[in-house]
């Protein structure tokens, strides 16, 4: 019996312990997908705060001998970030270039997969940073960390079909205030891609 209670203790502090490292959301978005269809494979996004209610960029797709997109920000309507390469079919060379605020310039990002057993992989590498996304085959969450550091920086989630009214969602929550929105909205929109439309083709 004290055996069983001692144990019951020891979870309920290793919960407790979870939940208080968990980092504090910085910011929020919910990402919906606009409708595929056969003439647009890839498609857009529309990118709005929390809530759902305000429209805060428009993430636009074309394929053709490459795999593109652009990020808009609304409501200035510019265009903030591009990438351009390939991330379908098992062929995965994407380049980024992102405007710099704080610089007034643009910089430009790799994007790339590693080989894991047991995950998807994949590596950013911008404005001497690396980051890693992992997406596990048995979980809808995909996590972002800083390499160097290995601490999470962001992770977004694809609701389930009764929450979405079947529309592909993702609530992305990113606790880093140190990268370009670009940096997450291309990830969330990449690993889209590269699920949905391989699922679909086999």
């Amino acid at each position: 019996m004290e055996i069983k209670v001692f144990s019951l203790i020891l979870v309920f502090i290793l919960m407790i312990i979870c939940v208080e490292s968990k980092p504090k959301v910085n910011r929020s978005f919910l990402v919906v997908a606009d409708a595929q269809t056969k003439a647009k494979p890839l498609p857009g996004f529309s990118v709005f705060d929390s809530t759902g209610k305000k429209l805060l960029y428009r993430l636009k797709t074309s394929s053709t001998d490459i795999d593109s997109m652009i990020l808009i920000d609304y409501p200035a309507k510019n265009m903030v970030a591009n990438a351009e390469g390939q991330w379908i079919d098992d062929i995965f060379n994407v380049s980024l270039s992102i405007y710099d605020y704080k610089l007034n310039k643009w910089t430009d990002a790799s994007f790339k997969k590693n080989f894991d057993l047991f995950t998807g992989k994949y590596q950013i590498l911008w404005n001497n940073e690396s980051l890693i996304i992992k997406r596990g085959f048995f979980t809808k969450t995909i996590k972002m960390y800083n390499e160097k550091q290995n601490v999470l920086i962001a992770e977004f989630r694809y609701r389930s079909v009764w929450r979405s009214g079947f529309t592909y969602k993702y609530d992305l929550k990113i606790y880093s205030d140190k990268l370009s929105d670009a940096i997450y909205l291309f990830a969330v929109a990449i690993m889209h891609h590269t699920r949905k439309v391989s699922s679909e083709n086999n």
